[in-house]
């Protein structure tokens, strides 16, 4: 029930009457919400508790369907919130966001220094593999 209905209506609601309808509504909107298209679910006979349950239902159907964020949206907004969450601590534990800046510096050349070692790693076994490959083909045996 709006505002104007409530305090402007014709004929005066004693409070038990008014918490039915307005638990009526209440339960329109949420059935309207999930889909339910049952009208057995209220089992009153009371002509304003029906209409107020169909009003909550209507009311809630009208407001059209419910959009859903984007699942990869949330990840990547997720993502930066803990980079920021990240940064304002490390910030907060050099005692400067400068000092928190050089670390996470220090840390990304740290892992990219491993990382260029591992490349080249795999790269040498890569070529050691093909020439012992090659040295048995060119091996007279070596076709066994």
């Amino acid at each position: 029930m709006n505002f104007f209905q409530r305090h402007f209506g014709r004929t005066p609601v004693d409070e038990t009457t008014q918490a039915e309808h307005d638990a009526a509504y209440e339960r329109g909107r949420n059935e309207g919400r999930t889909g339910v298209d049952e009208r057995g679910l209220i089992n009153d006979h009371d002509v304003a508790v029906r209409r107020a349950y169909e009003r909550g239902r209507r009311d809630e159907r009208s407001r059209g369907p419910r959009h859903r964020g984007s699942p990869f949206l949330t990840t990547v907004l997720l993502l930066a919130a803990c980079a920021g969450a990240f940064v304002i601590y490390l910030g907060v534990s050099q005692g400067s966001f400068t000092g928190g800046g050089q670390t996470i510096d220090q840390n990304l050349a740290n892992a990219k220094e491993q990382a260029a070692q591992a490349g080249r790693n795999v790269a040498n076994r890569a070529g050691d593999a093909l020439q012992n490959a090659g040295q048995k083909l060119k091996q007279p045996g070596g076709n066994s």
